[in-house]
């Protein structure tokens, strides 16, 4: 995504297009529907594909690391983790935590901290250590509030609960 035409001191004008889903995404998202309808072995060559993309060795059973044989939960699982490895940093796991109906269970929990402590032979010493502010996800937060604006345009239309 870089403009190889554009220096540190000029201008950054460029017409290149931001990137809204990657093909990583779209294979994510074919091997989680696919094997949400309970066609696992259907999910395999996704996520095979998505792995040889990466570089990863195909190992002796050309299975790129998955274990033979999964079960939906396990295919599941497995999906979910790649989703969070793939994805990381482009603003996908808070929704699919919340898609996935599972933010309650893995997001109420304290941030995690690491305090890093420098000793008198020039090494260093890592604690981690919980934060004081704990994350609350509650169980209407799974659904957006609709806003109030739009209810009073239609007085029928009833708030999403909890909101």
């Amino acid at each position: 995504m870089c403009d190889v035409t554009i220096s540190n001191n000029s201008g950054s004008n460029t017409n290149r297009a931001w990137p809204l889903i990657r093909y990583a995404e779209i294979l994510l998202n074919y091997a989680e529907a696919i094997n949400e309808t309970g066609q696992t072995s259907l999910a395999y060559p996704k996520i095979i594909q998505l792995r040889e993309r990466a570089g990863i060795e195909p190992g002796t059973d050309n299975l790129y690391g998955l274990k033979a044989d999964m079960t939906l939960e396990e295919m599941r699982e497995v999906i979910r983790n790649e989703r969070r490895i793939e994805l990381a940093f482009e603003d996908h796991r808070y929704h699919d935590i919340r898609r996935w109906k599972i933010a309650i269970a893995i997001g109420n929990q304290y941030n995690k901290v690491m305090k890093i402590t420098k000793n008198s032979n020039a090494t260093y010493t890592y604690q981690r250590l919980e934060s004081v502010r704990r994350h609350n996800f509650r169980p209407e937060m799974y659904l957006l509030p609709i806003p109030d604006p739009e209810i009073q345009k239609m007085p029928l239309m009833l708030q999403n609960p909890g909101w």
